[in-house]
């Protein structure tokens, strides 16, 4: 085996790939990259067995072949050597020479035999728009469960309508919907929904982070397949019944308010401070004209903060969870958030003020404080 490749494009294509690459695993060629040659390609796959990504790189093959070695390695070499071409060259079963101006390296290899095979996509794909999937991915992520027992909340479900995407997730406390209208072709029976698991919705979120317009996404018994431009993305399908989303969203909740995103974000901050550090609860008080934001510490002290609001409803006081309430104002674009409320016991809504393009809605359940 015996390649050069130019080093901006080879540590780009790493990148991607590095990102599913388990440090610490029991498998040792699970943290390996597998590097094969391909005509005037060099393909480099890495893999958790969960999630997959394949990527290409331009390459002056001299000697074809395939061989894997350490991920972490590589990465780590790559992306410290100077802006140059790369030399690669096995110099026996077990070693691979990699030279590049003055610097010398010799890594140790592993045979491909043992490598896990990629799954191929089967049938036909839907094309997706890439920059909807970009959005609302990095949009969605934060309220997946971090509890790996809830094995159906570890994901988002998808669901591809002939008009629309959308994305909803859940940890049991709080829930993200989020759809756009879209014409999308290739869809049977009207509806089709899968759980696409967290790891792949972030690595797909940087994948589809270029100027490409579509990502075609298609599906197995077992698997999922995102192939964004050159890169492919393989996902197992997480298995189980997602919860019934419908029942969460409130439908009725008749106080309205609306106040400036920048603004309430600043006083949850400084409000949290002084928060219980178990439950992070706050108190918020809604008023006619004004909201108050309050918190306490048996061991610290406590604090309070007033902003303006446009309020619609009888006076209300309940209790949320500020970093919740965070997450989702964290990055929001719109100039002014809604918060709609029926009473203290009730789930709240948010959503921003102003999105013709997406419909983003945001669930949060109250606590006692």
């Amino acid at each position: 085996m015996d390649f050069v490749v130019k080093k901006a494009d080879f540590l780009k294509e790493l990148q991607y790939v590095q990102g599913v690459v388990e440090r610490k695993t029991t498998v040792p060629i699970l943290s390996n990259f597998l590097l094969e040659t391909s005509g005037n390609s060099l393909i480099i796959t890495g893999t958790d067995l969960d999630v997959t990504i394949r990527c290409n790189c331009a390459a002056a093959v001299k000697v074809s072949g395939a061989v894997t070695v350490s991920a972490r390695k590589l990465f780590d070499i790559a992306r410290l050597l100077p802006e140059s071409d790369i030399h690669f060259k096995a110099t026996s079963a077990d070693w691979m020479g990699i030279t590049c101006e003055r610097s010398r390296f010799k890594l140790a290899t592993l045979s491909k035999e043992n490598f896990p095979d990629v799954p191929t996509v089967g049938g036909t794909t839907i094309s997706l728009p890439s920059s909807a999937l970009r959005y609302m991915a990095t949009r969605c992520t934060f309220a997946i469960t971090q509890e790996e027992s809830r094995y159906t909340l570890n994901g988002a479900l998808m669901i591809l309508r002939p008009d629309a995407i959308t994305f909803v997730t859940t940890d049991g406390h709080r829930l993200v919907y989020i759809s756009r209208k879209t014409e999308i072709a290739g869809v049977e029976g009207g509806e089709l929904r899968t759980v696409v698991p967290k790891k792949t919705l972030t690595e797909l979120g940087k994948l589809s982070s270029e100027d490409i317009l579509t990502v075609n996404f298609g599906m197995s018994e077992n698997h999922l397949f995102f192939q964004v431009g050159e890169r492919l993305l393989v996902s197992r399908v997480l298995t189980g019944q997602f919860p019934n989303y419908e029942l969460v969203i409130p439908r009725d909740n008749h106080r309205r308010a609306i106040m400036n995103t920048l603004d309430f974000a600043d006083a949850l901050k400084r409000t949290s401070i002084m928060a219980d550090e178990q439950s992070h609860g706050l108190r918020f008080s809604f008023h006619q004209g004004q909201l108050e934001v309050a918190s306490a510490s048996t061991d610290f002290g406590e604090a309070r903060e007033s902003l303006p609001i446009e309020f619609a409803g009888e006076p209300l006081e309940i209790g949320f969870n500020g970093l919740y309430l965070l997450d989702f104002l964290t990055g929001l674009e719109s100039e002014q958030v809604v918060f709609e409320l029926r009473d203290q016991d009730t789930q709240g809504l948010l959503k921003p003020k102003m999105d013709e393009e997406y419909l983003y809605q945001y669930v949060v359940m109250p606590m006692r404080i």
